[in-house]
């Protein structure tokens, strides 16, 4: 069964993409282990996100030339294919070359990625792996 993560409102669900989630957390989590052309390419593809979402033209065209790289041919290379690709490209590297220095961390439960290294709710099942703490009652009765 796919189960979907709800906003605490529960008006947004997202469906689980693995794929998805998994360059996500790599790259957020892990950015120390790209190579500087992949930073680099990194920090364009977030300048030109930003860039599009901008209503001001000037400050769309001072982020493209403060990050975008434009001028870099090895960036726009890198980015040729477009950025999902190119982030997905990054994180499989990543996980190749440093298979030991990332922790990808799993839900016991569901077996799907949860939001960072250090979680212990899954936001796709609910599932929570918290020590759990004696109330005190428990250590009344002692």
């Amino acid at each position: 069964m796919n189960r979907q993560w709800c906003s605490n409102r529960g008006m947004d669900t997202i469906e689980y993409d693995e794929e998805a989630e998994l360059d996500k957390y790599v790259l957020a989590y892990y950015p120390n282990l790209m190579t500087r052309l992949e930073a680099l390419g990194q920090k364009a593809a977030f300048a030109e996100q930003k860039a599009e979402n901008t209503t001001s033209k000037a400050m769309a065209d001072k982020l493209r030339e403060k990050w975008g790289s434009q001028n870099n041919p090895e960036v726009v290379a890198a980015l040729s294919k477009g950025v999902e690709i190119f982030r997905r490209t990054v994180r499989n590297r990543i996980l190749q070359d440093h298979a030991d220095d990332v922790f990808l961390n799993r839900c016991p439960e569901c077996d799907k990625l949860v939001r960072t290294p250090k979680a212990k709710l899954c936001l796709w099942c609910g599932h929570s792996w918290h020590e759990k703490v004696p109330d005190k009652s428990e250590t009344n009765s002692q």
